[in-house]
């Protein structure tokens, strides 16, 4: 029978400050509405005009009215929804030199919206916009050069057009430039400015700026560790529909940092994480369930939360899913399908699932008993630390004989030569990450 000893179960690690955000999108043109030199209630800023008469005066070759309803067909406001023509009425406007006009038409091709997907289309507008320094065309061209969009990976390029667009005042840039100086992505790395950034475009009401803020915060960086400043962004934040700052309220709740600890509120944020995907917090949900806290004690329930977790490829869920399959806590006992699961841990070099995948090769649970293979694995885990898996190997080579030891080693030297890149996942899991994430309105 299978003992806790022998194949250990994941010991729980909040990891309150892995805080990844999502990726960061374009702004649409829609972001920073023209504004005609000519008057303020120019055809362009007057959402009360009706269509019909924004339509005449777009065909009267007014580049503010084509826009508009260019605008007004891309979202169905005053007229049926038509992404053609959406594009045809930008399309007469930007090359009218409208910058907010050709953001858009960069906007349309980076996207495909109306349009075959043109990534150096979407590069040659947003530069003819940015080059009229307009803010939002700045950013979206910075975004470009960030992600390899159409040109080579350029951060220095990158964070250039950040600062352009930050110093405009605009709130997205100046989360962004913040994530540059706090990595030190294509400038100096700088914790201060980050913070400064962080803090001016989350007073903005920018959601992503928000939750770095709040992070910051909760660390420490560059200003003094304050619980209560971090959990008031953090709340900002998740009422901007974050998803990551109901992770980071859920870790805040459990642990009492800065408030009341309430395991309840704890299990309500990480559900609300965990539905939408979040790894981090499908862990931290299926613990909860795992050992009843804040929530009944249901197995089945941290079962499921583990097994989605791993689907996504996270060694922790994989190793405690199957370790659970093991000891048929909340499925029913599998040894093969626990083997599976520890197997694609123990590949992305995680200790513990390494010395559990040792422990079934050595007894033959699930695999075919060798141990040649259960060595190889004790050896990558007391290589990584773990004191139980090197004196399980040395326990091992006892009964091994010399052949068996040498094909071992070998076994050894191979996987590591293959995997020379990979680092501990329990490092990877716990690194600390600042991200992007930005909403814009779809053109």
């Amino acid at each position: 029978m299978l003992v806790e000893t022998e194949v250990v179960a994941m010991r729980r690690q909040i990891r309150i400050c892995g805080f990844v955000l999502l990726c960061g999108t374009l702004l649409a043109a829609q972001d920073v509405p023209p504004v005609s030199p000519k008057t303020q209630g120019n055809a362009a800023v007057n959402k009360a005009m009706p269509f019909v008469e924004l339509l005449r005066q777009a065909e009267g070759g007014d580049k503010y009215a084509q826009y508009s309803v260019g605008g007004s067909y891309a979202t169905g406001r005053g007229v049926a929804k038509n992404n053609g023509e959406a594009v045809s009425w930008s399309l007469q406007a930007a090359r009218n030199g409208l910058a907010e006009a050709q953001n858009r038409m960069g906007y349309i091709y980076e996207h495909g919206i109306g349009v075959p997907q043109n990534y150096g289309e979407a590069l040659r507008w947003f530069s003819r916009a940015a080059e009229q320094e307009l803010a939002a065309a700045q950013y979206n061209l910075g975004h470009m050069y960030r992600y390899g969009e159409g040109v080579p990976i350029d951060h220095a390029r990158a964070a250039d057009l950040y600062g352009q667009a930050a110093a405009q005042g605009l709130a997205a840039a100046r989360n962004e430039l913040g994530i540059a100086y706090e990595s030190g992505t294509g400038v100096p790395r700088n914790a201060v400015e980050a913070f400064n950034l962080f803090h001016l475009a989350a007073e903005q009401g920018e959601a992503s700026a928000q939750q770095n803020l709040g992070t910051m915060y909760f660390e420490g960086r560059a200003t003094a560790r304050n619980y209560r400043e971090a959990f008031r962004w953090f709340s900002q934040a998740a009422d901007r529909g974050v998803i990551e700052a109901y992770l980071s309220l859920g870790h805040m709740y459990e642990s009492g940092d800065g408030v009341d600890r309430d395991p309840m509120k704890a299990a309500e944020w990480y559900r609300k994480a965990a539905e939408r995907g979040i790894v981090t917090a499908q862990i931290d949900l299926a613990y909860l369930y795992k050992f009843g806290k804040g929530v009944q004690r249901d197995y089945f329930e941290a079962a499921k939360w583990f097994r989605r977790a791993a689907e996504q490829g996270d060694p922790i869920a994989q190793n405690t899913i199957g370790y659970m399959q093991c000891r048929g806590e909340g499925v029913s006992r599998d040894y093969r399908q626990a083997a599976d699961w520890i197997q694609r841990a123990a590949e992305q070099n995680y200790a513990l699932a390494q010395l559990n995948l040792g422990v079934l090769y050595e007894n033959g649970w699930g695999v075919p008993l060798n141990y040649t293979e259960a060595y190889k694995w004790y050896a990558l885990a007391a290589n990584s630390g773990s004191v139980a898996s090197r004196r399980a190997r040395e326990a091992l080579a006892q009964v091994m004989t010399t052949t068996q030891l040498r094909n071992a080693q070998t076994r050894v030297s191979d996987w590591m030569y293959h995997h020379n890149n990979l680092e501990p996942a329990a490092k990877k899991a716990e690194a600390i990450k600042l991200d992007r994430y930005a909403t814009a309105a779809q053109p």
